[in-house]
């Protein structure tokens, strides 16, 4: 699988949450990510987010984590800011730390994309990698296009 390593400084993301964990996830029944992203965007909540950097990209941010990919974490879908001045009712802020991450694309239609790209990547570190995953902060990269496409990539912060 393809990936790029690269040092992201720190950043502040503020949107609305939910915690699971992915045997939930596996379940339509049990998921709240459907949900949540579902609510972000009936609810109109980016247009809540006040000093957003790029109003072309959102972020789904994985943090929290209770122990490592079978465990607990918050997931924070909503967008980065230059500041976590006035936060809107319903809605939480973050510091994600400067760190070290492995971006790997996430190409194709959404949502099959962002659930092929996941699946690889539990499929990498389960191997012997060069890299262990941080379960620090990992998050979703989502870019609209000039021409109205999305493209995804996931950050995941290694040690």
């Amino acid at each position: 699988m393809d990936f790029t390593k690269i040092t992201k400084p720190e950043m502040q993301v503020v949107g609305i949450e939910a915690r699971t964990k992915n045997d939930l996830e596996a379940n339509p029944v049990t998921a709240k990510i459907p949900g949540l992203w579902s609510r972000f965007f009936r609810e109109k909540r980016a247009e809540e987010i006040d000093y957003r950097k790029d109003a072309s990209s959102l972020l789904g941010a994985y943090t929290n984590y209770e122990s490592d990919h079978t465990g607990f974490y918050t997931l924070i879908v909503g967008a980065e800011v230059s500041e976590l001045g006035m936060i809107s009712k319903g809605m939480v802020g973050i510091t994600i730390p400067a760190a070290e991450y492995l971006v790997f694309p996430a190409p194709g239609k959404m949502p099959e994309a962002i659930i092929i790209a996941w699946s690889n990547i539990w499929k990498h570190f389960s191997q012997k990698a060069a890299y262990q995953r941080a379960y620090t902060t990992d998050f979703e990269l989502y870019r609209t296009t000039d021409d109205g496409q999305t493209e995804a990539e996931i950050y995941i912060a290694v040690r």
